[in-house]
């Protein structure tokens, strides 16, 4: 298989808690061509108090990291968003265009606090839809609410968000609880898409056990349904059909 685009992908080395130096970048980005990835957008982090990164200070480094890796062999094709922690600093961030949605522009990566969701993520993520951004949802099978109401999802999904999982949960990367809700979500059809979520090289082995995993358990079309067709759809802005 191939054709496949990483829509969450922590590869600019130094700039969070990913990749830590050009090496290591290049082990996870030729890990993920090995598995027929042909794009990856980087999404370093922005989380105000931990990963203090601006939207030019993201910039800057991923041209960096970019011009960097001329000098490697062919990878897949880097593009960059970020992982936005969805708090009252990055909230306004984004709406006054500080942020760095997904290329394009239709639609935006979101972190949440891994114990519960603001009370009020429904307004804003509304006010997301408003100004045009459709709002993606990060490893929803990681936090802790959704473990024992999956409903508080769909819920989300109704408001206009899409569901991104992270690949290595199906085979219990995170544990027992985000594998089984992660199965759980999968099973519903509440997923647009997948991605790897690489920090490390073993992030990626764990990406590929897990669409193994999906083959075996869905088949081939689902692989591609979550893997190619997706993330291109997100890219795009559309909701599931």
């Amino acid at each position: 298989m191939s054709g496949f685009i990483d829509l969450h992908c922590h590869c600019i080395p130094g700039i969070d808690d990913g990749a830590r130096n050009l090496e290591e970048s290049a082990q996870i980005l030729g890990a993920l061509e090995s598995l027929g990835f042909t794009r990856v957008v980087a999404t370093p982090h922005m989380r105000p108090g931990l990963f203090d990164n601006s939207k030019a200070m993201l910039i800057d480094a991923f041209e960096t990291f970019h011009a960097q890796m001329q000098s490697e062999p062919p990878r897949p094709l880097l593009q960059l968003s970020c992982e936005h922690y969805f708090d009252d600093v990055v909230f306004r961030s984004l709406m006054a265009g500080e942020g760095l949605p997904y290329p394009g522009e239709r639609s935006v990566l979101l972190e949440f606090y891994s114990t519960d969701f603001p009370l009020t993520v429904d307004h804003r993520l509304a006010d997301l839809r408003r100004r045009g951004l459709m709002p993606v949802i990060a490893h929803p099978e990681r936090y802790e609410p959704l473990w024992k109401s999956p409903d508080i999802l769909e819920r989300l999904l109704d408001i206009g968000c899409v569901a991104l999982l992270d690949a290595g949960a199906l085979i219990g990367r995170y544990g027992k609880k985000p594998q089984k809700c992660a199965r759980a979500l999968l099973e519903r059809g509440m997923y647009r898409a997948a991605c790897s979520d690489a920090h490390r090289l073993n992030d990626v082995e764990a990406t590929a056990k897990s669409i193994a995993w999906i083959a075996n358990e869905y088949g081939g079309d689902e692989v591609a349904e979550l893997f190619s067709i997706g993330p291109q759809a997100i890219l795009d802005g559309q909701l599931l059909p």
